[in-house]
């Protein structure tokens, strides 16, 4: 049973289903695919979910760790064999990030910093406190591209008058007779991701992706 996705303005969408939270390798977006072969330990797997990339990544032999502040989301990735799952807000001041070498970000996961601002200063402060070497793979879809669910030109131009981007967006989960809180999330073109990272100490060193409505994953490197 796929969820249903609700934006601020009542307009509602399917969302995804446990063939996407729950998808084995072969069903990943293609993105995903091919940025698994630069993916270098210890990892840590912000916003895990169930675990779809923690124990894919484990099962080649990785180093890594799953990272999500739902309660109910950690405890399924134990449950499906994520040997460390940590319940802990990527901002939060106590998270350990410096031991790790690469952080990934899949699932459309950069919309979890919600806003433009927020990614700045989250960023700025993981490049901080990480090493020199360390990477971040970071995934989005282009809000413009018809692949990020839930957006049009009337969202786009009220954004707009609101002086927000036009992937911003906040949205809520209908799953049989439960409804989520309501959240802010954020998709950015790849040009828009760009010019996000200036002054956070990071920049695109290789984006991965082929349609434009397809997410693509951008590798992000110490400026």
């Amino acid at each position: 049973m796929a969820e249903t996705i609700e934006r601020d303005d009542g307009f509602t969408t399917s969302g995804a289903g446990p063939e996407v939270y729950l998808s084995e390798f072969k069903g990943w977006p293609s993105a995903e695919r091919q940025s698994v072969r630069f993916l270098r330990g210890p990892v840590l797997d912000v916003g895990c979910g169930a675990g779809r990339v923690a124990l894919h990544l484990q099962q080649r032999g990785l180093d890594v760790v799953g990272l999500d502040s739902s309660p109910l989301a950690v405890q399924a990735a134990r449950m499906r064999g994520v040997k460390d799952v940590w319940c802990q807000s990527m901002a939060s001041r106590g998270l350990k990030i410096g031991p790790f070498g690469t952080i990934v970000m899949f699932g459309n996961n950069f919309g979890l910093f919600g806003t433009p601002e927020r990614a700045r200063k989250i960023l700025s402060e993981w490049a901080k406190r990480t090493s020199p070497h360390a990477r971040i793979f970071m995934e989005s879809t282009n809000p413009y591209g018809g692949g990020a669910p839930g957006f049009d030109r009337a969202y786009y131009h009220r954004n707009k008058e609101r002086g927000d981007m036009p992937g911003q967006a906040r949205f809520r989960y209908h799953y049989d007779y439960s409804v989520g809180s309501w959240f802010p999330w954020l998709f950015v073109s790849r040009s828009e991701m760009r010019l996000l990272l200036r002054g956070t100490g990071w920049r695109q060193a290789r984006v991965l992706g082929e349609r434009p409505s397809e997410p693509y994953v951008a590798i992000l490197e110490k400026d």
